[in-house]
C-alpha cells in the first residue's frame, strides 16, 4: 500500500506541473492552405504582400506596398529562393538569405506553427499567446479568436496579419 503512494505523488507532480506550462491554453490550428495579407514592419519601414503556403515549406510571396517593391514575387522552395521583379527573375540557395530577412522568417514562423513543434502557449485575456524559435531567434505569436494576427521578434520584425486561414 505505502509503495502505491510513493509511487502517484511522483506521477501526480508531474501532471499539475505538465499542465501548469499550458496555462489552460493549447496551440491554435493553422491551415496547412495558409493563404493572408501580411504586414511586416523592419524598423520604421513598411512592406504589405499576399503570403500563401502551397505545401510544407512551399510558400509564394507578393509584394503590393511600398510603390519600390509593388510587384515583386519571391518564392520559397525547400532551401531554393527564386524572386521575380520587373521582368527579372533570379535563383538563390536559400541560405543565402541570412537568419532573419523579412520573407524567409515570416515563413519559417508560420511553418513552425502549423507544425506546433517545440511551441510554447499561454492565454492572455482572450488571446492566445504562442512562444517557439526559429534560427536562434525566439518569437511570440497572438492568435484572436483561433485566428493568426500578430508574430513578432523582438526589437526586429513584426508581422500584422489580415484574413489569415
Amino acid at each position: 500500500m505505502h509503495l502505491k503512494k510513493y509511487l502517484l505523488l511522483p506521477i501526480a507532480a508531474l501532471c499539475l506541473t505538465a499542465c501548469a506550462n499550458s496555462a489552460g491554453a493549447k496551440p491554435c490550428d493553422i491551415d496547412e492552405k495558409f493563404s493572408c495579407r501580411v504586414t511586416m514592419t523592419h524598423h520604421e519601414k513598411q512592406y504589405t504582400a499576399d503570403v500563401k503556403r502551397a505545401d510544407a515549406d512551399v510558400w509564394e510571396m507578393e509584394f503590393s506596398q511600398p510603390d519600390t517593391v509593388k510587384g515583386m514575387k519571391i518564392g520559397l522552395t525547400g532551401k531554393v529562393c527564386t524572386m521575380e521583379f520587373m521582368g527579372l527573375k533570379y535563383e538563390l540557395d536559400r541560405s543565402s538569405l541570412g537568419g532573419m530577412s523579412m520573407a524567409d522568417t515570416c515563413c519559417g514562423a508560420v511553418e513552425k506553427l502549423i507544425g506546433k513543434t517545440d511551441v510554447s502557449c499561454s492565454k492572455e485575456g482572450e488571446d492566445i499567446i504562442e512562444k517557439a524559435s526559429l534560427n536562434g531567434q525566439d518569437f511570440s505569436a497572438r492568435f484572436k479568436d483561433g485566428e493568426l494576427k500578430e508574430i513578432s521578434f523582438p526589437g526586429e520584425l513584426k508581422y500584422e496579419f489580415e484574413n489569415s486561414q
